[in-house]
């Protein structure tokens, strides 16, 4: 009686697992409802055909009890299985209705395990080679549902025929022919015989059960990888979209931007060249905003060639690449110290006194990725003032994971406009966008072009760290960006969302005190 389940009950796959999907398939389909009917009919013409063309070979009418028992049982299983989809249609299909599904399967299961071994008992017994329809159902049950339960089947299938043949062996079951036409063959009367062939069977269903286990974690494995896969890709076709989504509209801005200073530089060299400013004091002083908005424009470009570089990177080649952060942060206090001292801002620094502190960075993308902070802290910082730079390091079991690199200042802060609510995804915040300026820095009159900031996003991506952000208009703001330490880049996912750092909006990892 080849039958698992039945019912058209759509169930979801868990992560990491075929079963459930598989087995949901097999139910909307109804292929287990078709196969008991098919044997229903398959069955009544046999006893049919038996009946007329071999009139002495009488079968016991329990028999057609038995068969006419499947169908009706078959029937019921349809209701039920009506019943479930209802319930799955009506609700999301959760972990609930997947434990309804296993169950409802694993009922008919045990049903068809025993009506099979009522066919058996009625048709010859131990000697009827219709055994081999156990490991069928073992098979099935080792493929389709959960490993509990086929080992659960798997025993009940082995008690059944265990207490089939050996009830026959007693003298408790009657025993009835293969074939009545040509009588009992008497094997089920020797012990001998008996026992070997439980054991045969017991070895046989459990062995089926084992194999069928392991190609199922087989399959599960590659389910896994292939979904992986999947998402992997999808998420590279997003990224791709997002990719020419804002490279369309940073060319749109860069050229914008890059159009207002060369205008104002034409039309001031008009004013000199048509005799309009002839003083020597004015062509002095215009040549003198020509070459401010000359240098502007130039500033632009470069930011914009170090941006379009730090985009460009190669992810292989920013993982072959090493930078000592203690050397380097150290490096770069030297070199804004000065223009710090211009501002009278106090630029302190604080390294750890031991520890290797490497990270997987480009060295120049690195340069230009804390650089930009710690010049907007001192230009955003009216002196007297304070910009406080620190590195620290993430370790657990004498191995470092992540070094962050803390920049805060006491400047005039981020304008609120420029941030949002904790959680959302780098690119959706203003403050990283390109030539995004908020408006109290352009009402100061400080110059920038608004391009530090996407750097640093830029970099800390290509590198998987994180960046944590802390601003209040008027008392300053602090920045913390984080690189996983070197040696760890191999833990990170192959393929990442081009915006999967995130801006926190909280307190940053704790300063050591100043020195």
């Amino acid at each position: 009686m080849p039958e698992l389940s039945a019912g058209q009950v759509p169930l979801p796959a868990p992560p990491g697992s075929y079963r459930t999907d598989a087995l949901g398939v097999l139910l909307r389909l109804n292929w287990f409802i078709r196969l008991r009917w098919l044997f229903v009919a398959v069955a009544l013409g046999v006893l049919a055909v038996e009946r007329f063309a071999l009139p002495h070979a009488v079968r016991p009418w329990p028999l057609l009890v038995v068969v006419l028992g499947v169908a009706a049982i078959n029937v019921a299983w349809i209701f039920a299985a009506r019943l479930l989809h209802q319930h799955v249609s009506a609700a999301d299909a959760g972990p609930e209705t997947q434990r309804s599904g296993q169950v409802f399967a694993n009922a008919q299961v045990s049903a068809d395990l025993f009506l099979l071994t009522c066919i058996l008992h009625y048709t010859g017994g131990v000697e009827n080679p219709m055994s081999v329809f156990y490991l069928f159902h073992v098979a099935i049950s080792g493929l389709l549902l959960r490993p509990r339960y086929a080992l659960l089947q798997s025993g009940w299938a082995v008690l059944l025929y265990a207490v089939m043949a050996g009830a026959e062996l007693q003298g408790w079951l009657g025993h009835y022919a293969l074939l009545p036409h040509l009588g009992a063959l008497g094997l089920f009367e020797h012990r001998e015989y008996t026992f070997v062939l439980v054991a045969v069977i017991i070895c046989a269903v459990f062995g089926t059960l084992y194999f069928t286990l392991r190609i199922a974690r087989l399959v599960d494995a590659h389910d896994a990888e292939l979904m992986q896969a999947n998402a992997a890709l999808e998420q590279s076709r997003r990224a791709i979209q997002d990719l020419q989504r804002r490279r369309a509209r940073f060319m749109q801005t860069a050229a914008h931007q890059l159009k207002s200073p060369l205008a104002i530089v034409q039309t001031l060299a008009s004013l000199i060249r048509d005799g309009l400013v002839t003083d020597p004091a004015g062509i002095q002083a215009t040549c003198g905003k020509i070459t401010k908005r000359a240098a502007e424009g130039i500033t632009q470009v470069t930011e914009l060639l170090t941006l379009a570089r730090v985009q460009d990177a190669d992810p292989a080649r920013v993982r072959s690449s090493q930078v000592d952060v203690r050397a380097a942060v150290e490096a770069l206090g030297r070199k804004y110290q000065p223009l710090a001292e211009q501002k009278q801002i106090e630029l302190t620094l604080w390294l750890p006194a031991a520890g290797d502190l490497f990270v997987n960075v480009d060295p120049q993308d690195f340069r230009d990725c804390i650089g930009n902070l710690i010049e907007n802290a001192i230009k955003y910082t009216p002196g007297p003032g304070q910009v406080r730079l620190a590195v620290t390091s993430k370790a657990s079991e004498g191995r470092t994971h992540s070094i962050a690199i803390h920049v805060s200042d006491t400047g005039v802060g981020l304008d609120p406009a420029l941030l949002r609510s904790a959680g959302k995804l780098l690119a959706d915040e203003p403050i990283f966008e390109a030539f995004r300026r908020g408006p109290n820095v352009i009402a100061a009159g400080i110059p920038g072009t608004g391009l530090g900031l996407s750097i640093v996003r830029e970099v800390v991506e290509q590198a998987g760290g994180r960046v944590w952000v802390m601003s209040r208009p008027g008392a300053g703001s602090a920045f913390t960006v984080t690189f996983p330490a070197s040696g760890t880049v191999g833990d990170q996912p192959l393929v990442r969302d081009t915006r999967a750092t995130k801006v926190v909006l909280e307190m940053p990892p704790e300063v050591p005190p100043k020195p």
